[in-house]
């Protein structure tokens, strides 16, 4: 038996780029953090970081209850 789902509406650029975002921002922000860079530099980068992740974890969230 196999099951199939409908095709999820998520543009496979923007997931791309959501996810190269993340990488270069979290190895930004290890960067400054190891180079010691003021305080408002660790926390733009974390701050790309998590808003790039939250709006990977909506849109996960959201293309599965369109599946169901």
């Amino acid at each position: 038996m196999t099951t199939t789902h409908p095709k999820v509406s998520d543009n496979s650029a923007t997931h791309t780029a959501l996810w190269a975002l993340v990488a270069v921002s979290g190895v930004a922000n290890l960067v400054s953090s190891v180079a010691q860079a003021p305080l408002v530099v660790n926390l733009a980068t974390g701050l790309v970081t998590l808003a790039a992740l939250t709006t990977l974890g909506a849109r996960h969230l959201r293309a599965r209850r369109t599946r169901v």
